[in-house]
Parts: C-alpha cells; sequence; structure tokens
C-alpha cells in the first residue's frame, strides 16, 4: 500500500493531544471544529513550488520544475535537476527512493504520502460530515464540495507527471487490501472532472470569497477554483501528448490507453474551449476576479500590478492558491536560499522571449536594442529577472555586471554581483532571478507567502490556445471577444499593444506560448506547455548564458554569449541524447511489483 490506514493521525494541531487509540472516526465527526481541521489538513498539502524543506515533499527540493526547460538552468547543488535530469541519470529506479544528499529526487513522486494522505482526508469528509451535529446542511455541503476540488487538485497535477492513474474514489481504510489498477487517461480525465462538476454545481460553494473575508479565508477553494482548474485538465488532455494519431511512446500503456487517448479527436479542444467560456460568462455574472491593472496599486506602475496579480495573497487573478502555513516569505528561509544559491539561473533564451514595452519582438540585430537590453522591455521581465539599472535593490538601483577578465581596468565588477545576497551561484550564466525572491531584503521581508497555482491570465491564455486549434482565432464568443482579445488583455494589463493580428495558426500558437512563458516564469507552468505540445526542438536546443560587462567611464555594455557545457548541459541536448519517453515521468518500480494494475509508463519498463 501507498500509505498506512491503521492509524487516523493528524498530530498534535488537529485534537491538540497527541494520537490515541480513543481517537475514531466517530470521534472526529462528532464535533464540527474536529470536521472542519480534517478538511483544513488536506488544504495543507495541495501542490507548493516552493522549496519548503530538505525533503522529497518539495519539488525538487530547491530547484523548480521549469529549471528543467530553456527558462532557467538550476545551479544548486543538491537539486534534482543538476544531479539526475542533467546528467541523463533519470531512471525508474530513482523514484523508489529519496536521498539526503541529493541523488533521485525527482519532479514529482508517486509515492508521495502527503498528496495520498491529503486524498484520504478528503474523502473521510466527504463521507462523514454529514453526521456532524453542530454544523447546519450549507456548511455541509460547502465543505464536501471543496474536498472534491481538494481531490480533484491532487489528480489533476499528477495527471500532468504520469497519465491514468489509480482512481480512489472513497477513504481507503484497513479493510482494503489492495490499491486500486491503474485507469486510462480518459477515465483520469473524466473522474476529475466528475469531481469539479459536482462541486460547481453546488449552490453553497461560492463565487469567490468575500473581501470582508479574505484576511482568514485566502487560499479556500471556490467555485471559480474548480471552473479553473477544469479548463486546465480538459486542455492538457486535448494536447498532442494524449490527443494524437499515435501515441507518444509505444509500450503496454500506450496500448492500454493510460498514456493516449486512442487518436486525435477536435472535439477535446471544444471542451477546453467550452469549460473556459463558462468560467467567462459565470465572471461576468459574480464579478471579483479582474486582471490587476497599474491604477490599483500604490505604486502605479505596470511592474508592481503584475507583482500583486502572481504575489499577492487573495488577489484578483488568483484562482486557486497553496499556502502551507507560512505567514510570510522570511519565515521560510530556504525560499531566500534557493534563489541565492541558484535556482533558478536565468537563461538568455528566456531573457530574449521578453518582447520591448511596445510589444515588438527584441532582436540582438537591432543596434538599439542590443546596446542596452535591460531598457524599454516588457516590465514583466524585470519582475522576473534582475536587469541592471532598473530594479530597485535595497534602498537603490541594482548594480549588476561582472569583471571583464580580459580587461579589469576598464570593465570592474559591481557593487552587487556575488556580494551576499546576490551570491555568486544565483550569477552562474550573468543573470539573477528576481521573481519570489524580489530584492533579496526589504521588499522580499514580511510579504504573505503563498504559491499560485492557477491565475486568471491562465484561463485567458488556455481558451485563446484552444479557439485557435479549432481554427476559430477570430470568431467571437457568446460574450463578443476573440481568441486575440484575450492574449490582448493580457499583454495590455502591462502596457504592451495588441497581438498582431491575421497570424496563422502555427503563429499565434508560438505567440500564446510565448505570452505564457513571459507571463507565468518560474510557476511550472513553462515545462508542462512544452510537454503537452512535445516539443523535442525546444527541449533539444542548446542554451546559454550571458556575461554582462559596463564600462566604467562611458557606462557602455558589451555581452558576451556563451554555452551551457559540462555538468550544466542537458543530456537531452546532446546527439542522441533526448528520448520522448521523457515526458512522463516513470512509476517506482518497487510499487509496479506489487501487482495491482500499476502499469509503467511507455519507455521506462
Amino acid at each position: 500500500m501507498l500509505f498506512s490506514c491503521e492509524d487516523f493521525a493528524l498530530g498534535d494541531k488537529f485534537l491538540q493531544k497527541p494520537p490515541s487509540k480513543d481517537v475514531t472516526i466517530d470521534t472526529i465527526f462528532s464535533n464540527a471544529e474536529y470536521a472542519r481541521r480534517i478538511l483544513w489538513n488536506s488544504y495543507t498539502v495541495i501542490p507548493f513550488g516552493h522549496p519548503i524543506a530538505n525533503t522529497y515533499l518539495s519539488c525538487m527540493r530547491k530547484g523548480t520544475t521549469d529549471g528543467l526547460t530553456d527558462l532557467a538552468h538550476t545551479y544548486v547543488n543538491d537539486s534534482g535537476e543538476r544531479l539526475v535530469y542533467y546528467p541523463g541519470k533519470y531512471s525508474p529506479e530513482c523514484e523508489n527512493y529519496w536521498r539526503p544528499d541529493g541523488i533521485y529526487v525527482t519532479k514529482y513522486r508517486f509515492l508521495n504520502f502527503e498528496a495520498w494522505t491529503g486524498i484520504r482526508h478528503s474523502w473521510l469528509l466527504v463521507e462523514n460530515v454529514d453526521k456532524v451535529p453542530d454544523m447546519d446542511q450549507s456548511e455541509k455541503n460547502r465543505l464536501k464540495a471543496e474536498a472534491k476540488i481538494l481531490v480533484a487538485i491532487q489528480y489533476a497535477e499528477m495527471f500532468r507527471h504520469y497519465g491514468g492513474l489509480p482512481i480512489v474514489d472513497h477513504s481507503l481504510g484497513v479493510d482494503d487490501t489492495e490499491f486500486p489498477k491503474r485507469s486510462t487517461a480518459q477515465e483520469t480525465v473524466d473522474f476529475i472532472v466528475r469531481l469539479l462538476d459536482e462541486a460547481i454545481a453546488c449552490e453553497d460553494l461560492p463565487w469567490a470569497i468575500d473581501a470582508g473575508e479574505l484576511a482568514n479565508w485566502a487560499g479556500r477553494v471556490t467555485k471559480a477554483s474548480a471552473m479553473a482548474l477544469k479548463v486546465r485538465v480538459l486542455l492538457f488532455a486535448a494536447s498532442p501528448l494524449f490527443n494524437d494519431t499515435e501515441p507518444y511512446y509505444p509500450g503496454q500503456a500506450s496500448e492500454e490507453l493510460l498514456t493516449w487517448l486512442g487518436g486525435k479527436d477536435e472535439t477535446r479542444w471544444r471542451k477546453a474551449a467550452d469549460a473556459a467560456e463558462e468560467f467567462f460568462k459565470m465572471m461576468d455574472q459574480k464579478g471579483f476576479y479582474r486582471l490587476i491593472q497599474k491604477e490599483d496599486v500604490r505604486e502605479n506602475t505596470y511592474c508592481n500590478a503584475f507583482r500583486e496579480g502572481y504575489y499577492s495573497r487573495g488577489s484578483t487573478e488568483t484562482l486557486i492558491s497553496s499556502h502551507r502555513g507560512y505567514y510570510r516569505m522570511d519565515d521560510d528561509i530556504l525560499i531566500k536560499q534557493a534563489i541565492r544559491w541558484g535556482g533558478p539561473t536565468p537563461t538568455k533564451e528566456y531573457f530574449d522571449m521578453f518582447p520591448m514595452a511596445d510589444g515588438s519582438d527584441f532582436d540582438w540585430n537591432n543596434n538599439v536594442h542590443a546596446k542596452n537590453p535591460f531598457v524599454n522591455r516588457d516590465p514583466r521581465l524585470a519582475e522576473t529577472i534582475f536587469l541592471d539599472g532598473i530594479n530597485d535593490y535595497q534602498g537603490g538601483k541594482i548594480e549588476l555586471f561582472e569583471e571583464d577578465p580580459e580587461d579589469k581596468v576598464n570593465y570592474p565588477k559591481s557593487k552587487h554581483f556575488g556580494v551576499v545576497p546576490m551570491d555568486k551561484s544565483s550569477l552562474e550564466y550573468g543573470m539573477a532571478t528576481y521573481k519570489w525572491g524580489l530584492d533579496r531584503d526589504a521588499a522580499y521581508s514580511a510579504r504573505k507567502c503563498h504559491w499560485s497555482i492557477i491565475r486568471l491570465p491562465e484561463i485567458y491564455l488556455s481558451y485563446a490556445e484552444a479557439m485557435n486549434e479549432l481554427g476559430e482565432t477570430n470568431k467571437a464568443n457568446s460574450l463578443g471577444k476573440t481568441a486575440y482579445d484575450y492574449v490582448n488583455m493580457v499583454r495590455n494589463r502591462v502596457g504592451l499593444g495588441n497581438l498582431s493580428n491575421g497570424l496563422d495558426k502555427d503563429s499565434f500558437r508560438e505567440a500564446v506560448m510565448r505570452e505564457r512563458a513571459c507571463e507565468f516564469g518560474f510557476e511550472q507552468v513553462r515545462f508542462f506547455d512544452l510537454i503537452r505540445w512535445k516539443r523535442e526542438d525546444i527541449f533539444t536546443q542548446h542554451l546559454h548564458g550571458l556575461k554582462v560587462y559596463k564600462h566604467k567611464d562611458t557606462k557602455e555594455y558589451k555581452f558576451k554569449v556563451y554555452e551551457m557545457s559540462g555538468n550544466d548541459e542537458r543530456a537531452w541536448q546532446k546527439s542522441g541524447g533526448f528520448s520522448p519517453k521523457i515526458y512522463l515521468s516513470a512509476f517506482p518500480p518497487d510499487e509496479v511489483n506489487k501487482g495491482y494494475g500499476l502499469v509503467q509508463n511507455p519507455g521506462w519498463e
């Protein structure tokens, strides 16, 4: 079994006493406060992207999944990326173990006891909350709807890593002697969608958390949360990874439709588009959710509007948010340390993705752009990557350029380069990450910590993508808006001009993919975008760093582009090093060998 069902032990924070034999299911559901706590426990274990401990509970420990993409390179020595994935050492056996030295740290662990415990606790709530004597029926209905969403969140995350999954649709107990066999990819999608539809149909589940309750309840799931997650799941299922004429990799799991939907069907894109449109119609009726504009923030800048959207708890564009119990960012020193130590370190490829402030492409061959590539750029760039002379940093403007070894006199090192808390490892490829860590001091401190799982811009861009795949990019929906309109909403929020009209299907798709990369950098979106679109061309491209030098007198820049090599080169960038089997993770062989029907993913048999 994946976890022990013999003890119902939630620790001191649950019943405020050590678990004992007198703590039973009946005890828990004899009291409203106890019953609520079991659901709050499920909230504490939904996916969280920041490092929280030197354990498997953190995603890649101190790195991020996006470190596997063109967005970043993870320098942190004990991260899974650098020790397992980059050198090509990932294998199914990696999923059997976790070791303190960092080896075998993978992007998601099927043996994630937190996830399965959260699922079990949610089902216990659904099955037993009606017994609670001092709770009204409206709250019981709401809590059951929330519990179903929490189960769906865990399954949606696992689905992105594995495809079809064993479906646990009740609380496993001591009498359950066998874990369910693996279901097909379609059955898994249907299970997630059914849970979400049931939650959406609950009249007692609110559309949003009232502004007056946000201080206490920010992060609690809502009807909008369920509708947003439904869009993400259906979009993933509609994408070519599963929805294509052939499976991404041959094998038993593909033949049994565990990692393939059996063919290409455009109606899957329609389901994703329809789910998004239903979300928009509800948002139009109910309000609350909206992109934060510069006029909404105290500093009245595009940068700060974007920051409030991704960073702040309870913002009007946060649809699902994970808090993990931390009150302030600086309460969890590992977040700060991970960024300082190089997890992640931006690549030149990512730096180049961000357009100019007017929406036009950035181009190194443009002399004006190349002279100072830090000015007049998409405001999201400065909120994602430190830009010399642009970002506020500990009471002044950041000075972030290194010494030119060939001309140390004229090109000296800046005062902030490699100086704590701007450690040299965080500048491994010439640029440092700003997002989440902010200025690593004043702006960072006292900020409430959360991990935004889904934000409103994702729904806009997902709808645009689905309509484009249906060949209806210019078709207005029931609200009078086209795919272009939704992309432009995201761009206009940060002051970018509209996307060029008249793009063909491929060009529009690429524009949306780039928009998602710029909007959701280091939010664990890019990796799954590349996976679901089977972008071998991007996975195999060689990535580069960018050394920045600045003349002490003229203040003119010069740059050196260099290719990542050695330990920093991804195995799949080497000749013959890529295989599409990497699109999905392997199940732990020890778990497969238990014989309850957990068929291994193709290529990892």
